[in-house]
């Protein structure tokens, strides 16, 4: 029997049904026809036998194979459905120079019948051929961390099925072509691409999540994203967008996560901005920003994230801000008009002063801000060295806050994207919160002792109830060891998961004894089992309300599979663990952490 944890979320789909007893039929399924199989071994030729798929052969029963990280597909009537292969390679990676994208793709349209595909770090290279648009029946297309060049085809604004379209981490360039007539899209992510120069001005109304960020976009914010009344995420980092930011951004309706961060936005916002209720996070971090910051965007909450270093404002912390000329200066050579260029004297020397006015002030605040950077980095230990806690309770060592909050990292993996929106933001607890919360860990609050260390109830002071993990680690670790543990941390998000919402590092003298804390969320609303048997104590879950179950459940595995790389499997995943919450929303508890990067100069690597 396949381990439940190596199923994918197709397969994992089909599974829970059964466990939910909602289909007693015997299965009418049947392998993929002969022309299909064919096809199917064609394209593993075309990829250059990756080692996903290193296991087909002209007798493999390919919609019987079992489903791996790196490879699964599902089928219907003897057709192919939905296909995914994810590679291991490198960013630098590609494909021989005999890979042609045009007899992939051409290879592809012969399964008429697919509904998602992801091929994702193959080393594809090539333009995006137009016929991409044959595939009419795509919901999902993911594309992700190969080398795809070039504009992409107009023909794509024709696929009206897709519901989510991921382009990340390729070379695409040129201007985006009008994607209003994708109706049904409601997940777009470009980013990590060469677009622009303009921003697109034209998007579907059902759009959720939109990343465009690390391109080459510039011009202003379009006021037709004013429209977009059910978009939750917005994240148009690391561009070269200038001008003002709208203020409408902040109140969209359903606008949860907003990122502004490393443009040339200018300017100073106005002093009556008002915040959607549903706002959790922003970043308008290294614009070119002036003034004070509104009321709603003042301080940081358990509501409320904000990040701002890097511009000009008043009223925030002074170390963070550069100096008003600064950004009077930045502002001026980002928005003066290119010079046309003249064969005459005059219009020469003319460009040449130009020139060396924007030179001068752009290499000046080059000098400022690498003086500033320079400043900073030079601070920032210190300052993490005297932020030692207060004495904690006895048999609790001082805590040592990490010297990097994963909350400050800006650009989420594209594995996170649209599943982290309307939780808590990620933070670092103290531990003065953490006795706070479960009264100096009393007895009273401890819930479950195991080997995968002590759990404890809580109450934050916001009211909410949390989850403490207490993890006792067997070696030391390095301090950089320990920021990319928790910043992965900080990417296990999802609404269908029991969330990580923060943790807290405490060490004792020399590190040695290290304990870390995870603060995840507190669901009380019972197993998925319970509410399946228990009928006398809880209403029976009517059939929507199973489907949705067993929907969120696959999603959340999806999500553990692709969060990283490689991704998170061996899940303990039982109906026990599944967990419901006031909402009956399903969230997958107990599954992996990551194991933490082992010291270069201690091979154990356990906890």
């Amino acid at each position: 029997m396949i381990p439940p944890s190596k199923l994918s979320p197709f397969t994992m789909l089909l599974h829970l049904l059964l466990l939910l007893l909602i289909s007693t039929s015997p299965s009418t399924s049947q392998d993929l026809s002969p022309s299909q199989s064919k096809t199917l071994l064609r394209l593993q030729r075309l990829l250059e036998f990756p080692s996903a798929l290193s296991s087909l052969s002209s007798s493999s029963s390919f919609c019987y194979l079992p489903p791996s990280p790196s490879f699964s597909l599902s089928c219907s009537s003897g057709r192919l459905t939905s296909l995914s292969i994810s590679g291991n390679n490198t960013s630098s990676f590609t494909l021989s120079s005999s890979f042609s994208s045009d007899s992939l793709f051409t290879t592809l349209t012969r399964f008429p019948s697919l509904t998602s595909l992801s091929l994702v770090s193959l080393g594809l290279w090539g333009p995006l051929p137009s016929k991409l648009h044959r595939l009419s029946n795509l919901k999902l297309l993911n594309l992700s961390s190969n080398h795809f060049s070039g504009s992409i085809p107009p023909q794509l604004s024709t696929m009206t099925s897709l519901q989510a379209l991921i382009l990340s981490h390729n070379s695409l360039n040129g201007t985006l072509p009008d994607l209003h007539p994708l109706s049904s899209i409601t997940d777009l992510d470009l980013s990590n691409n060469l677009l622009g120069p303009d921003l697109p001005t034209s998007f579907s109304s059902n759009l959720v999540s939109l990343i465009l960020s690390k391109n080459h976009f510039h011009a202003s914010i379009p006021l037709q994203l004013q429209s977009l009344d059910k978009l939750q995420k917005l994240d148009l980092s690391s561009n070269l967008i200038t001008g003002k930011i709208p203020t409408f951004l902040f109140s969209l309706p359903a606008i949860q996560y907003l990122d502004l961060s490393s443009n040339g936005l200018a300017g100073a916002f106005p002093v009556s901005l008002s915040c959607g209720a549903a706002l959790g996070y922003v970043d308008v971090s290294n614009n070119l920003l002036t003034g004070a910051m509104p009321l709603c965007l003042r301080s940081n909450s358990s509501n409320l994230f904000v990040l701002n270093s890097g511009n000009c404002l008043t009223g925030v912390n002074p170390k963070n801000q550069h100096s008003g000329s600064y950004c009077n200066q930045g502002a001026l050579a980002a928005i003066l008009p290119p010079v046309e260029k003249n064969n005459t004297e005059s219009k020469n020397n003319h460009l040449g002063l130009i020139l060396g006015i924007v030179g001068g002030i752009i290499g000046g605040g080059m000098v400022i801000g690498l003086l500033l950077f320079v400043a900073l980095r030079k601070i920032k230990p210190k300052s993490f060295d005297k932020n030692l806690l207060p004495k904690s309770s006895p048999g609790l060592p001082t805590i040592q806050v990490s010297p990097r909050t994963p909350a400050e990292t800006r650009h989420m993996s594209q594995a996170v994207r649209i599943g982290t929106i309307g939780l808590m933001p990620y933070r670092v607890f103290s531990l003065e919160e953490l006795e706070e919360a479960t009264n100096d860990f009393d007895p009273g609050h401890l819930i479950e002792e195991s080997p995968q260390g002590k759990f404890y109830k809580g109450w934050h002071r916001d009211g909410s109830t949390i989850m403490i993990r207490c993890i006792k680690l067997k070696q030391k670790y390095s301090a950089q060891s320990l920021v990319q543990f928790t910043d992965t941390l900080s990417k296990l998000r999802h609404r269908h998961l029991v969330s990580i919402l923060g943790h807290c590092i405490v060490s004792g003298q020399d590190n040695a004894g290290m304990t870390i804390f995870l603060v995840t969320e507190y669901v009380s609303n019972g197993t998925l089992r319970s509410h399946l048997t228990e009928w006398r104590k809880r209403e029976m879950l009517k059939w929507p309300q199973r489907i949705a179950a067993v929907i969120g459940i696959a999603r959340g595995i999806q999500f553990l599979h692709t969060v990283t790389v490689p991704g998170i499997f061996g899940n303990n995943l039982t109906i026990e663990n599944i967990l419901l919450d006031e909402t009956l929303t399903a969230k997958i508890s107990n599954y992996n952490l990551p194991a933490l990067p082992k010291n270069k100069n201690n091979k154990c690597g356990t906890w």
